[in-house]
């Protein structure tokens, strides 16, 4: 399961350990079961210990006893015994001289330090007189909750692998196939765990493990995975969808000093995609496919490779720069090319990355304000040969952004928290923003009342674009922002506006499975979907919506009673939107060992308008990738002890705002190496179990919190009071700034706290509090200050 990184010390948590209570088994000489764990003399015997080394020494002693003297500062005594051999355990523990073996039987002391011993055989016998920690783990048997993973090499091949359980794994040293010198098991930093080994002919590698198989790598090979003994694939085992599979396949490796740009055309019905066949990485800034499926384009690296696969015959094929080509993995004969029906080359050029390299003098610049898109119109003088940037963290957009042929006029949509950017060679003659964007040029502040100047060609071409054109609105937004969603979000989406229309999990399945980036998937208001116990992936460029907001509905129900690691995903720029997200622990149950996740994002996913609530681990997890979007929502009552995230931003730098928070352990954590998160315009209710900003240690780059409402001032579990509202664990590389925020809690963070206090608003590790800023903020519930001066244009409609 996957664990948190610990809370501060008043806060710790024995759950998930087993532990026998009986006075009479405390103190017992009588043998031990293998299989369980005691608690003896006050003394826990805690979660199985594992060694985060490399596997090796140990096979003839492969079972672990710890005596940790480190958590009081008395004196303790053990003595224990085994079956089998015993000796000291060099990488772990150290023993002193008053530590003794006696064949079978050890007795010794810590004191502030820690004794380890590796044995065979089982514990016989144990008794502990003091405060010391025991830690037992049999390396050869993981007992019988555990699942046993074996992944073994077929002839003449060897396997580099990494494999990583959301739960506690361990190695097996001993019966067929056993972990060899070198294999290494960690535990990670957000409670997952890793192996790494290879594997060569006919050999293999044997793990047991608790919970699930997060990700295994490579995904394909020559070998094969057998899960208690049965078959399986990787695909299986991590629910991911097999790749695409086609009759042929083309790719591209660089092979010089710098990228190469290639083009590949086939004939018509090839059903192109790319692919990640023979190492091929996806990249999707460096690589395009039409919508027919006959013309790819890309930018490769040297030393990367790209590939595509297809069912029809090449056409033509074009490489600038230095580039390996081959054909059904063989090398390809350029010469060849290109052959009858081959549409010619003014396709070739004027892709996004071609353009980026392109130096210019000057750049203008259009930022996302407000809770809404904003659209801008931008015109400069004739030869300024004017393209699209990623300046200053800028995306490009294609869908969402226009230059004309001239490269004199640029026109877009940016969403609230991304940029738009242009690169150009002369001076500008007109700017128009309608909505709530900030502008700059050259870097600096623009003034709006200067344009237009002479020479400007008027507001004519201004509209008609396709994304003005998608949809029209379907509810009246309030005149503040809709903090929450719900009745009044500008951007609910409806029946009418669907490409499928679901009722039942099998055509959500199957819907999904079919739909295509820019198509929409609606389950309709009144429905209620049991999703049970698997992942459904929304794939990159696809909505799933409901009616949360539109004429009184409050949208599909979609939820589970089951416990799966990510049941919802949205990969690349897809969308959740308008849906009710129930996982099965709602209300307080901060006692549950589970790991459920509500919604993950892998990428620029957008998750707005819903209501999310009841899940062990996270309701929104931002997993991989940056530019996640997570505005307008509810996200509740996810407040399992030691886990139970509302928000958990684990990679990028996402945008958190216009939410509504209440009673989760942290409502927003990261990662402690994630570059950061933007947490602004929320409503944080008066629930929390935990502190309600949280970031791990080492506490990521760069962090912003700023226009919230934080109402928790006690800990709902009544652990702490006063509760912290942030808590920082560890030094921000750049700056963690805390401003405009209004704290009900009355104590002013302090300067220099001596290590951890309970007093401040602000909780952090370092006596210096460095890189740690704030200002402007309002203290106290009855601060002389109202919810629109924090958050314009809000009421405090959310408040209770």
């Amino acid at each position: 399961m996957p664990q948190g990184n610990g809370d501060f010390p008043d806060d710790t948590n024995e759950k998930g350990t087993p532990t026998e209570t009986d006075e009479s088994d405390r103190r017992s000489k009588t043998p031990l079961s293998r299989r369980r764990l005691l608690q003896i003399s006050g003394v826990t015997i805690a979660s199985p210990f594992a060694i985060g080394t490399a596997v090796g020494g140990a096979s003839d002693h492969p079972n672990t006893i710890v005596i940790d003297g480190t958590v009081s500062a008395a004196k303790s005594t053990y003595e224990f015994a085994v079956s089998g051999g015993v000796e000291p355990h060099s990488e772990t523990g150290p023993t002193e001289v008053k530590d003794t073996i006696d064949g079978s039987s050890v007795t010794g002391a810590v004191h502030r330090d820690t004794d380890a011993y590796r044995f065979n055989g089982e514990l016989t016998s144990l008794d502990v007189n003091g405060d010391a920690q025991v830690s037992l783990s049999y390396g050869d048997e993981s007992g019988t909750e555990a699942d046993r993973l074996q992944l073994v090499a077929e002839n003449d091949t060897s396997i580099n692998y990494t494999v990583t359980t959301t739960g506690k794994m361990v190695a097996v040293t001993d019966g067929d196939h056993p972990v060899e010198e070198g294999d290494e098991v960690v535990e990670n930093s957000d409670g997952t765990w890793t192996a790494t080994g290879s594997v060569d002919t006919g050999e293999g590698d044997t793990f047991d493990f608790w919970g699930e198989i997060a990700s295994i790598s490579p995904m394909d090979g020559e070998f094969t995975l057998f899960v208690n003994g049965n078959e399986v694939t990787s695909y299986e085992l991590t629910g991911e969808d097999p790749p695409e599979t086609r009759e042929h396949s083309y790719s591209f490796e660089g092979t010089g000093d710098s990228w190469a740009d290639y083009y590949l055309e086939v004939e018509d019905d090839a059903d192109m995609v790319a692919s990640t066949l023979d190492g091929a990485v996806i990249e999707p800034d460096f690589h395009w496919v039409s919508d027919d499926g006959t013309k790819a384009a890309g930018r490769v690296d040297p030393g990367e490779r790209h590939a595509y696969e297809f069912d029809n015959l090449v056409l033509d094929v074009t490489i600038e720069g230095e580039a390996d080509a081959f054909v059904d993995g063989r090398e390809s004969n350029l010469d060849y090319y290109p052959q009858e029906g081959a549409t010619g080359d003014d396709w070739k050029g004027g892709f996004p990355w071609q353009e980026v390299d392109v130096e210019r003098e000057h750049s203008y610049s259009f930022e996302g304000t407000g809770d809404s898109w904003a659209d801008y119109y931008l015109e400069v003088e004739d030869d300024a040969d004017m393209v699209a940037s990623t300046l200053d963290g800028a995306v490009i957009e294609p869908d969402f952004h226009w230059v004309s042929d001239d490269g004199t006029k640029a026109a877009g949509r940016v969403d609230p928290g991304e940029r738009h950017a242009y690169e150009f060679n002369n001076l500008v003659l007109d700017v128009t923003i309608e909505g709530e964007a900030d502008a700059f040029v050259d870097g600096r502040e623009s003034n709006l009342d200067y344009y237009p100047q002479d020479g400007a060609t008027g507001d004519g071409w201004k509209g008609g674009f396709p994304w003005q054109d998608e949809e029209e609105q379907t509810t009246t937004s309030t005149d503040g922002p809709v903090l929450g969603g719900g009745p009044g979000y500008p951007n609910a989406v409806t029946e009418s506006d669907a490409d499928y229309v679901v009722n039942s999990r099998s055509e959500l399945d199957n819907a999904l499975a079919s739909a295509s980036s820019g198509e929409t998937v609606f389950v309709p208001g009144g429905e209620q979907i049991s999703l049970g116990d698997r992942r459904y992936d929304i794939p990159d460029g696809v909505t799933l919506a409901s009616s949360r907001g539109v004429d009184g509905s409050s949208g599909a129900l979609l939820y589970t009673d089951s416990e799966p690691w990510k049941l919802l995903t949205i990969d690349g720029s897809g969308r959740l939107t308008g849906v009710r997200l129930k996982g099965p622990h709602p209300d307080d149950d901060t006692s549950k060992d589970s790991s459920g996740t509500g919604v993950q994002t892998f990428g620029a996913g957008e998750i707005d308008n819903c209501d999310i609530w009841g899940f062990s681990y996270a309701g929104v997890r931002v997993a991989s990738g940056d530019g996640a979007h997570v505005h307008h929502n509810v996200v509740r009552e996810n407040n399992t002890g030691g886990i139970g995230y509302g928000v958990a931003a684990e990679s990028g730098t996402p945008t958190i705002e216009y939410n509504y928070f209440n009673f989760n352990r942290h409502s927003v954590k990261s990662a402690g190496d994630n570059p950061g998160y933007t947490a602004r315009y929320n409503h944080f209710g008066p629930q929390s179990t935990g502190g309600v900003i949280d970031v791990h240690e080492p506490a990521g780059v760069s962090l912003e919190v700023h226009n919230n409402v934080v109402e928790p001032v006690v800990s709902t579990s009544g652990h702490r009071d006063p509760l912290q509202s942030i808590q920082i664990r560890g030094t921000p590389e750049e700056a963690y700034d805390v401003h405009d925020n209004w704290f009900f809690n009355d104590l002013e963070p302090r300067d220099s706290p001596a290590g951890w206090t309970n007093e401040a608003i602000i909780q952090a590790t370092e006596s210096t509090w460095a890189n740690i800023d704030w200002w402007d903020n309002y203290y106290g519930e009855d601060a002389s200050v109202g919810y629109s001066d924090v958050i314009p244009g809000y009421d405090g409609s959310r408040s209770p």
